[in-house]
């Protein structure tokens, strides 16, 4: 039995770890999903439900070492951004307590996908295509011709991301905030990709490329394809930073060239939609990590469609969890097209 910790299980990130991890039908996996709230729908898909502190309380990562020792955890996989960053400073403090393997970054890739501008800083430096990107206090009128996008320094699922148009408007969105940066827009909202790569002892897999759409920030439908020229700019990015389990790279395509605007240190949300077409990121890892052969890959036959789905929890399940911190949820039912 192979016993995997998700966390951020309300997120779409771990629920869609969950989703991806009960794909996997030739591992015993149980898996044990965690979030700080019972009312996060991903506790009800794992079997076993914790409740966590959030990421940012001072007993976090003490928690985290509990868990994994009361529940005897193989893997750990982060389901949040807010967390990345802790779990990367922590991860040899995690495996060295109580054995469990954080599939996460090193501190210094995480704080470079974290950061745009650092982001672009790398890309530079490895001579990688990249948007221009200025820092509030590098801007001056003519650095960057209209429309251009503004967006939080940090930040995620395109929060705080306003396009703008002219002069006015970019005084009105540079009054908002000092941590923000602006950049070239790229492109057309046709020509934006989210690719996944995972790295497993340095090794990296296949690349997983979606055209995508988004809406209130979420990849809400996919095209995937086959591209050689993206496939071989994302795959020096992944080695250049020498990540660790899967990152997830978006890209726009500017006069053809790709151009990465955000590196998500992490697993991505697009994983299981990756799954259902046939390269199963979770899988990917796992498999390699412990000496198997995974040989999956992105069939291109097909799109997927995002749409709501419900969970039917049981109030005695529920109650538990949210009395009790921890919970065996059963009776669970869950309502599709």
């Amino acid at each position: 039995m192979i016993r995997v910790l998700v966390t951020g299980a309300g997120g779409g990130v771990g629920e869609g770890v969950i989703k991806a991890l009960r794909m996997i039908r030739d591992l015993d996996i149980s898996v044990i999903a965690a979030d700080m709230s019972p009312w996060a729908a991903g506790l009800y898909a794992g079997d076993v439900a914790r409740l966590i502190p959030r990421a940012s309380a001072p007993d976090y990562v003490d928690a985290l070492v509990r868990l994994c020792r009361e529940e005897r955890i193989d893997y750990y996989l982060p389901g949040t951004d807010v967390e990345l960053s802790v779990c990367a400073d922590n991860a040899a403090r995690i495996e060295a307590e109580c054995g469990a393997h954080v599939v996460i970054a090193s501190p210094e890739a995480v704080r470079v996908a974290d950061d745009k501008r650092e982001t672009a800083r790398f890309l530079e430096r490895h001579g990688l295509a990249f948007p221009r990107t200025l820092l509030r206090d590098e801007w001056q009128a003519g650095a960057l011709a209209f429309p251009l996008v503004v967006k939080p320094r940090i930040g995620c699922r395109s929060i705080g991301l306003e396009i703008v148009r002219d002069q006015a408007q970019l005084a009105r969105a540079l009054a908002r905030s000092d941590e923000i940066v602006l950049q070239e827009h790229l492109g057309s909202d046709d020509s934006e990709f989210t690719c996944t790569v995972v790295m497993c002892r340095g090794e990296a897999s296949s690349v997983g490329i979606l055209q995508r759409w988004l809406r209130a920030g979420d990849t809400y439908r996919v095209v995937p394809l086959r591209d050689e020229r993206i496939e071989q700019y994302v795959l020096a990015a992944a080695r250049a930073l020498g990540t660790n389990g899967s990152c997830n790279f978006q890209l726009r395509l500017d006069d053809g060239q790709p151009k990465l605007f955000e590196i998500n240190a992490r697993f991505s949300g697009t994983t299981p939609l990756c799954a259902e077409l046939g390269f199963n990121p979770v899988e990917s890892y796992l498999k390699r990590h412990r000496g198997m052969s995974y040989g999956g890959a992105l069939r291109t036959d097909a799109v997927v469609l995002r749409h709501w789905a419900e969970l039917v929890v049981p109030r005695a399940a529920f109650d538990e969890i949210a009395q009790g911190g921890r919970g065996t949820p059963a009776g669970v039912e869950r309502t599709c097209l």
